[in-house]
């Protein structure tokens, strides 16, 4: 008997509130992209149900929110050591702050 593949069951339709809190220091500068690429990416791919895309604008009912806290040593003064983002529901907009990223 011959049993036929079973297709993987689609993730859960979820709603969540994501926080993502990254050191902005040169220490991590080496280490970004993959940080981006094999951690950050997917999560988001994760909690959006797939890519971002361009055209995400978000959405006010009931999506996942993303806020992005990132956090410098207290040497980068006269500047504040947290910059906080709002949240959003859009992935594409979580994503061009994780570029903004210096």
């Amino acid at each position: 008997m011959v049993v036929p593949a079973l297709e993987p069951p689609a993730p859960p339709a979820m709603v969540a509130d994501v926080v993502f809190v990254i050191e902005g220091t040169a220490n991590l500068g080496p280490y970004f992209e993959a940080l981006r690429k094999h951690y950050l990416l997917p999560a988001i791919e994760y909690f959006n149900g797939g890519p971002p895309a361009e055209t995400d604008f978000g959405g006010d009912f009931g999506g996942t929110q993303y806020s992005l806290v990132v956090f410098n040593t207290v040497d980068c003064a006269p500047e504040s050591y947290v910059q906080c983002h709002a949240p959003t529901s859009s992935a594409w907009e979580f994503l061009t702050w994780l570029d903004s990223i210096q």
